[in-house]
């Protein structure tokens, strides 16, 4: 199951994601959130996670996170901190997709009772993922607040790739995962595995800076849970 530890915002917390192995580290660029970091922090924070790569090893994908904020923005935040991903986490239109640059777009879905995964995902095809959130009034998500995994299980039924096999779509799951809580949220899904978990809260010890030990720990529950993996 790849991991993705968000809401990074010193290079010393992106230093231990890099060391832990996480696959994927998300910086956030949106002024509303208490972990917003600027331009120049989001470099810092850039150079200290691809400094900690050991060598020969795969650098993890560095995403940075954006609530409707300007194409212009998005590209000067791509440019300074050298990101591989860019996550739409607002309101954003599907055009969107067209005005960035780099190919990697992850749109960010909040679920709420009712909510209909394939038509999400249908009106966003040609994302390069899909994250899906608790839906809470007011909020773009951070909320901690745990769902029910099953509601966006019917992604798992996609097209077969060329060899035959049903190619699973990229999705990452967020809200309430932590350490101690993993194993319940992945056994209330039944047979459905996400590509990937979102951890942000669940891992702080206040908002924007984690806790070295909850971090720890989660890695630990993934590495021994090899049930939870993903083929």
């Amino acid at each position: 199951m790849k991991v993705k530890i968000c809401g990074l915002t010193t290079p010393e917390d992106a230093a231990l994601a890099v060391e832990l192995g996480a696959d994927l580290l998300g910086v956030n660029f949106w002024p509303g959130s208490p972990r917003c970091v600027d331009l120049d922090r989001g470099a810092e924070v850039a150079r200290a996670a691809r400094g900690a790569v050991p060598r020969g090893a795969r650098p993890p994908l560095l995403v940075g996170v954006f609530v409707d904020q300007t194409a212009a923005f998005v590209d000067q935040a791509i440019a300074a901190a050298g990101l591989d991903v860019v996550q739409l986490h607002g309101d954003e239109e599907p055009s969107m997709l067209s005005r960035l640059p780099n190919g990697r777009v992850m749109k960010a879905l909040r679920v709420a009772d009712g909510f209909d995964a394939p038509a999400a995902a249908a009106t966003w095809q040609g994302a390069w993922g899909l994250l899906f959130d608790a839906s809470r009034p007011g909020l773009y998500g951070g909320t901690g607040a745990s769902w029910p995994w099953r509601r966006v299980a019917a992604l798992d039924a996609s097209a077969e790739n060329g060899e035959g096999r049903r190619a699973r779509p990229r999705v990452l799951v967020a809200g309430g995962i932590a350490p101690g809580r993993l194993g319940a949220l992945v056994a209330q899904a039944g047979d459905w595995r996400p590509w990937g978990i979102d951890v942000c809260s669940g891992v702080e010890r206040s908002p924007g800076r984690k806790d070295a030990r909850k971090m720890r720990a989660l890695f630990e529950e993934v590495r021994d849970g090899e049930v939870f993996s993903v083929a």
